[in-house]
């Protein structure tokens, strides 16, 4: 896991890869703010994590996901969102440069088609059997949960 942290922190210096950054943060806080507590905080989140250097630094290999922000989360928790921020920056990447109708539901829809896609590669073998479902066929609360990675994504370049 340590090599995975040196490795993504090189890999990320370049503009596009500060957006995919931007994005993945803004996508821990989205997930972060259903869990939010009324008297401030987040409903904990306990986490085991396999990152070594996070578990030296912290002396612990369990992590409150909900309460820890995007940077200070082990490599092996930032990881997902940055998957999906990966995704969805190169899918408007490729949309802005084809000159497509970022702000139109043709888009919208079918780079959320995109992103679960992705997520389902990724994740398919863990998904639930409503979330293994293609997106045409999803219930509307799991496509809005695509469809917000890209709607954040879109709010990188206005």
């Amino acid at each position: 896991m340590r090599s995975i942290g040196r490795v993504s922190r090189g890999l990320f210096r370049g503009p596009r890869a500060r957006k995919v950054e931007r994005l993945a943060g803004r996508l821990h806080d989205a997930w972060r703010a259903g869990r939010r507590l009324p008297g401030g905080g987040y409903e904990p989140q306990i986490r085991t994590t396999a990152d070594r250097a996070w578990v030296r630094r912290h002396g612990a290999d369990r992590v409150d996901i909900a309460n820890t922000g995007y940077r200070d989360l082990p490599a092996d928790w930032q990881q997902e969102n940055r998957e999906s921020a990966i995704v969805a920056v190169r899918l408007v990447t490729e949309g802005r440069r084809r000159g497509a109708d970022l702000s139109g539901e043709e888009f919208m829809e079918s780079a959320s088609h995109a992103v679960h896609e992705a997520w389902l590669v990724r994740n398919g073998r863990r998904a639930s059997p409503e979330q293994r479902l293609p997106y045409r066929l999803l219930p509307e609360a799991e496509k809005e949960k695509d469809r917000l990675v890209v709607r954040l994504a879109l709010e990188l370049w206005s």
